[in-house]
């Protein structure tokens, strides 16, 4: 049977209520969690930054998985993403379509040279082809399943495409590469996914709020195939 990794997505969580609700994750014994950093300019919205990150690794014992939505604006990439590595994520994401190609091989090696998971993110409007030539080299690529910006928007059906091609070529050049999924996951959606080859799932409001949400956690985790 397989095992999912669910990472569920700080940006639907009550900030008010913030350690109860991860508090709460844990107890599940959910290992991830999905931090997303947006910038109000790749993306139409603004989010967290380094400190809050500081402050929920100091408190609570959580692998990190940070999804940058950003355009870097300093003149060395390091130092954008220093502050962040200081909080030993497990995992860092950027999207491909902000980066140059010595920007993307350059993510890549700060990731290795910190022991951090290199993970390129692709938009539900971009294809495998286009990221072929850095699948070598990275540890995960998330399919986004949503336009990226804002939580709670609906499942766009091309993400099973991009996610159908990715497993194609893994198990074809047997790279050591994981597929993960975030946008729009719920009990019907996620079953899609799984179906298609995904292997890691970031859910936000299926999971945030609910007062079943032990439950919605099994059916994530569920392995039907």
């Amino acid at each position: 049977m397989k095992k999912y990794i669910i990472a569920p997505s700080v940006l639907s969580a009550n900030f008010w209520d913030l350690k109860t609700e991860l508090t709460q994750l844990k107890e599940l014994k959910v290992e991830w969690i999905h931090y997303d950093v947006m910038d109000f300019d790749f993306v139409p919205n603004l989010t967290f930054g380094p400190k809050i990150l500081k402050d929920i690794i100091s408190n609570i014992d959580l692998k990190i998985d940070i999804h940058f939505m950003i355009k870097n604006k300093q003149p060395k990439l390091i130092d954008f993403l220093m502050p962040f590595i200081e909080c030993k994520p497990a995992m860092m994401t950027m999207h491909f379509e902000a980066l140059n190609d010595l920007e993307i091989k350059e993510f890549v090696k700060i990731c290795k040279d910190n022991k951090i998971k290199a993970s390129l993110a692709i938009n539900p409007d971009k294809t495998v082809e286009e990221i072929k030539d850095y699948l070598s080299i990275l540890d995960n690529v998330l399919v986004m399943s949503v336009f990226p910006g804002f939580g709670g928007q609906k499942f766009e059906s091309n993400a099973l495409t991009n996610i159908s091609c990715l497993k194609k070529i893994i198990n074809e050049k047997k790279l050591s590469l994981t597929i993960e999924v975030d946008g729009g996951i719920n009990s019907q959606t996620a079953e899609l996914v799984k179906k298609a080859g995904v292997d890691m799932i970031v859910a936000g409001s299926y999971l945030f709020g609910q007062k079943d949400i032990q439950e919605r956690l099994e059916i994530l985790k569920k392995d039907d195939n």
